[in-house]
């Protein structure tokens, strides 16, 4: 009995190490990845809105982004926030990294932010999804809400 008592002391020992190696890598590569993708984040935002050439965000986005788009949309869409002006000011993002594992698959890496900048002629809030693939972060889903300053028309 007490033999029996040691194995399965011993075998609980084992479990426990294994799962405290398996959390702290967990949260390794969580800080990680919070710190890779927020930086391509405040890289990519300042790139994309600075010109709001819609080829910086093609350059950056996964392939099922730039299918989902129609490049004529995607043209309309980035002329009536080029109506924003001149960037002046970028306040960074905020946000998180999500790590899935998959028995039997590959791990997914995700990213979600929110980004707020200042324009010449207003302000925009900037919602990202990131997707990271073969070691490399890429735009998944972008989004801009717009909040153009009102334009005084000379009426009193």
């Amino acid at each position: 009995m007490r033999r029996f008592l040691a194995v399965v002391g011993a075998l609980a020992i084992v479990v426990v190490v294994l799962v405290a190696v398996g959390i702290t890598f967990a949260v390794r590569q969580g800080i990680a990845a919070d710190l890779e993708s927020r930086a391509f984040v405040d890289a990519a935002v300042p790139a994309i809105a600075s010109s709001w050439r819609q080829q910086q965000l093609v350059d950056l986005a996964t392939p099922e982004l730039r299918d989902s788009v129609n490049p004529a949309e995607l043209a309309d869409f980035f002329a009536k926030l080029s109506a924003l002006g001149s960037l002046i000011k970028y306040d960074g993002s905020v946000g998180h990294s999500m790590l899935s594992y998959f028995s039997g698959s590959d791990s997914a890496v995700t990213a979600s932010y929110e980004a707020k900048a200042e324009f010449k002629n207003g302000a925009a809030t900037f919602e990202i999804g990131l997707l990271k693939r073969n070691g490399r972060w890429m735009i998944n889903g972008f989004h801009v809400n717009p909040d153009l300053k009102p334009t005084s028309n000379g009426s009193a």
